[in-house]
């Protein structure tokens, strides 16, 4: 028998670009945006207490981070507990890819599955945002006015170290009262039934 996935968000959340769903740049409604943030938590397991994104695209010309690194701070955050999701524009498949690929650990891979109104959702309900720069528009920048934890590479040295970083980002959770690691991340895996 064939298994079928417990929602449609399955089929939606092909890799496309991040832009409004909308015709025209006509903002989403309030109520879908809404909709399509709880189906996107819920499809993916995302526990927002315990949520970290890493966004390692850049605005610029060039990332001022290699993903070697992003990957060593998103295994060191994972390994403490925290829920890694990566973030990005479907346009970048390779950087975002490769942090992926790069990990030893587990991580959510949201990368163009959802459009900008869903995604400044997300970084007001995460515990802390890592990116390259924070050029306007950006994660960081969207971090910054909800007030959520963020740590911008590019106002750095580009030398910074991964552990350097991963010291700072475990500063930033436990100043947030609402941030609860867990145990070591597992990927979250949507439920699939058979049919009998």
């Amino acid at each position: 028998m064939r298994s079928r996935p417990l929602s449609p968000l399955a089929d939606e959340l092909a890799l496309m670009p991040d832009a409004p769903a909308a015709p025209h740049g006509v903002p989403l409604q309030p109520e879908r945006v809404d909709a399509d943030y709880d189906e996107l938590v819920a499809f993916h397991g995302i526990e927002r207490e315990r949520l970290v994104l890493i966004h390692p695209g850049s605005h610029g010309a060039a990332p001022a981070w290699p993903v070697e690194r992003y990957a060593e701070v998103a295994d060191q955050l994972a390994a403490d507990g925290w829920q890694i999701a990566i973030v990005g524009d479907a346009l970048e498949p390779e950087r975002t890819g490769a942090v992926l690929g790069a990990m030893q650990t587990a991580a959510l891979f949201l990368a163009g599955t959802m459009s900008p109104e869903t995604l400044t959702r997300l970084i007001g309900d995460a515990r802390l945002v890592l990116s390259d720069d924070a050029a306007t528009p950006s994660p960081v920048a969207a971090a910054r006015a909800l007030g959520t934890p963020q740590i911008a590479l590019d106002e750095r040295h580009g030398d910074t170290s991964s552990e350097a970083v991963a010291l700072d980002a475990r500063a930033a959770l436990a100043r947030v009262g609402t941030a609860h690691p867990g145990d070591p991340f597992t990927l979250h895996t949507p439920a699939l039934h058979e049919a009998t």
